[in-house]
Parts: C-alpha cells; structure tokens; sequence
C-alpha cells in the first residue's frame, strides 16, 4: 500500500515543476522530497523521472502517475467527509428550511421525537436542498416544491398564503384582495432571512425598495410604528398574531401561495417514520 504522502509529494512536484517549489508548498525540505520520489519509483517498479545533472523532470509516465495521484487523492479527500458526515448524522440533525413559518412549527417536533440530537437549522432558498440531501449535508428539508428525484422521500407537511399589511390610510388599503404588481415600485418592510419568500418577493416586485429588518422583534416593533407595507402569513394570521391598526389584503399571485414537502433520502425514511407518521396538509396551517 503506497503512503499517501508519497502522492502528495509527487502532485505537489508535478503542480510546481521544481523540488524546491514543491518543497515550499509543502512545507518541507528538498531531500525529503528527493527520497519520495526515489521511493515512489521503488514501490512502483517504474522510472517516472528524467535526471539532468541540475534538473529533474516527469518522464511520461510520471506525468500519468501524477494524474493518476490527484485522483486517488480526491477519492481519499472524499472517503474522510462522507465517513465524518456519517458520524455527524449519527448525532446531529441538519436541516434545511425553505422558509421561517416551517422552522417554527416543525423543529419543536423533531425536538420531542428525536431528544438528545443536536439540531442545526439553516435558512435558505431551497434550490439546492436535493442535492444537500443526496450528498448528506442535510438530513431532512422543507422544500416549497416537491423533489421529483426518486432517491429522495417526501411528504406534504402543510401550506402557507401570503397577504399584504397595510395601513388604514394607504391607496391599498381599500382593496379586497392584490396582485404582487401592484406593489411594484413602493417602499416594503421586509424581514430578512426569509428563505424563498425573499427571492419571490424580488422577482415579483422588481422595482420596490426592500427596507430590512434583520430581528423579528425589531420588524414588528417598526411595521407597527410605520405606514410601510409588510408581508404577512396567513399561519400568523389565523392565530390572531396581527400587527395591531392594520388591514391584511390577501395576494393573488399563485407564487404567494405555497404548499410545503418535508423530505429526507429514500433510504433514511424508516429512520425518521416517527416525524412523517406525525405531519399532514395541515401541519403547517
């Protein structure tokens, strides 16, 4: 079995063309490089350098065998993360939320049914979750679309609409309901780290100057305060949780409305069955 080391030393070689270039990348001495390469050829059975009397190059098949060890090196880099991402899972769960309203109602059921895990949340558009899937950085995802990859499993957990706050005063506020153009152009408080929803808010108003409020706490304290519209979630809505003095318009646009899909791989869904047996359409309601 070739020491790892040796192919180290022999891709630096071929990457910096001289000893002692290769011997500054790495940190070492020329000598000690010389002695790789000679016991690289040892091991191997092969010459893979032409000797000058001041130079040392790749023959042919060192420059193959180069290739060849930046390959077997990856493949090792590669066999480290997966074998450390196991462990992780094995203690932490991480996952991946397209939007806050499913952060808030599902991490206190993982919580209960998987006690003693660590959890790590993250927050983001979900264009990449299938993929955050299959290479296991996370373990389960809400996405606001179903994953169409077989290798994956998923469920409905729930649905969200989306409506507009405004003050009793404002143009809108007469309005029984509101197309997302019709927001195009005006000042919006937006709360950021909104996952999807921030993407969609951009695409469908290009025109409108986001005012951003990084703290939950903070946004309502100011949207209660201002005559700034506010996007508001007909999940906060329907438990009473308004901004005080405003009316909620609902959006028409089938972009502000959304269906949610916890999904995890295929091959872990026994695994986390006590979390699908406990969500339905309604969950996040």
């Amino acid at each position: 079995m070739i020491d790892l080391r040796l192919l180290e030393h022999l891709c630096a070689f071929a990457d910096c063309g001289t000893l002692s270039g290769a011997a500054q990348r790495l940190h070492t001495s020329q000598p000690t490089l010389t002695r790789s390469m000679h016991r690289l050829e040892e091991l191997l059975g092969v010459p893979l350098f032409i000797r000058g009397r001041n130079a040392l190059t790749l023959n042919e098949t060192g420059r193959k065998a180069a290739e060849y060890a930046a390959y077997v090196l990856a493949a090792g880099a590669d066999f480290e993360e997966k074998v450390r991402a196991y462990d992780r899972s094995l203690h932490t769960l991480s996952i991946g939320y397209c939007a806050p309203v499913p952060q808030t109602v599902i991490t206190p059921l993982i919580n209960t049914l998987f006690e003693g895990m660590t959890i790590s949340a993250d927050m983001t558009d979900d264009r990449l979750f299938c993929e955050k899937l299959l290479n296991r950085t996370y373990q389960l995802a809400v996405l606001h679309e179903p994953p169409d990859d077989p290798r994956i499993f998923h469920a409905v957990c729930g649905h969200e609409d989306l409506y507009i706050s405004v003050t009793p005063d404002s143009p809108l506020a007469s309005r029984a309901e509101i197309r997302l153009r019709d927001l195009d152009g005006l000042s919006i408080l937006l709360l950021s780290r909104i996952g999807f929803w921030e993407t969609m808010h951009r695409t469908g108003t290009p025109h409108a100057r986001y005012l951003l409020q990084t703290d939950r706490a903070s946004f309502t304290e100011v949207a209660a305060g201002s005559t700034y519209p506010v996007f508001s979630s007909g999940y906060y809505l329907r438990r009473g949780e308004s901004i005080p003095g405003r009316i909620n318009i609902p959006i028409t646009d089938p972009s502000c409305h959304t269906d949610y899909y916890l999904a995890c791989l295929a091959s872990e869904k026994d695994r986390y069955a006590p979390l699908f047996s406990r969500i339905d359409a309604h969950t996040i309601w």
